[in-house]
Parts: C-alpha cells; sequence; structure tokens
C-alpha cells in the first residue's frame, strides 16, 4: 500500500509561491541576457588579463597613491609622510611601519605597489 502525501493548504501556498517565484527569477535573467553580453571569469583571471603597472611608494604623489585600491587621502598622507621623514621604503613590507596599514592590507595591495621603478 503507497503512502499518500498530504499538504496542507499553507504547505500548497508556499510551494506555488517558490515555484512561481524561481519562474520569474528564470524569466528576469533571461530577458536581461542577450547572446554573447556576459562571460564568466575569475578574479585571478581578471586580474591577469589587465596589465598592471605597480605603483611606486618611493616616489608616487598622493593622487598616485590613492589610485591604489585601499589606500585613502589619509593613509597616502602617512605614507608620504612615512617616506619623507625615514627615507624610501626598502621593502612593501615596510609599509607595516605607517600607521593605518596591517598585513591584511599589505597582502591586499601587494601587486599594486613597487619600492622601485621596473624598466
Amino acid at each position: 500500500m503507497k503512502k499518500r502525501i498530504h499538504l496542507t493548504k499553507t504547505e500548497i501556498a508556499l510551494l506555488l509561491l517558490a515555484v512561481l517565484f524561481a519562474v520569474s527569477m528564470f524569466l528576469y535573467k533571461a530577458s536581461r541576457v542577450r547572446e554573447g553580453d556576459w562571460q564568466i571569469t575569475t578574479e585571478r583571471e581578471d586580474r591577469q588579463q589587465q596589465e598592471i603597472v605597480p605603483v611606486n611608494i618611493n616616489t608616487a604623489t598622493e593622487e598616485e597613491l590613492i589610485a591604489v585600491e585601499g589606500i585613502g587621502p589619509a593613509l597616502a598622507r602617512r605614507i608620504i609622510a612615512y617616506r619623507e621623514e625615514n627615507g624610501p621604503f626598502r621593502t612593501i613590507e615596510e609599509l607595516d611601519n605607517v600607521k593605518g596599514i596591517g598585513p591584511s592590507l599589505i597582502e591586499n595591495i601587494r601587486y599594486l605597489v613597487c619600492t622601485e621603478d621596473k624598466e
């Protein structure tokens, strides 16, 4: 003997709403995407596709430092003040000596900055 599943009116209504939502999301997405309009890439692939020219933290102006993702105006001024007081940075890790910069930010900007110009 087969067991029958009995759904309450509330369960049926929720099931129908879920199906309606799923269908509407599919139709919305299908209407927004035209052939060739989208491409899936990973963040790493995206970074590799872009030509990244690192900013030299020893010679960069405030505006150039602000252009680095994660560095704002106040932090850019502190980097410039630090290098004026202590001389040029020998390594990227020395940024840790600047107030407001820690290991996490250094790792995030490591590929965006350098300590000497590449020739």
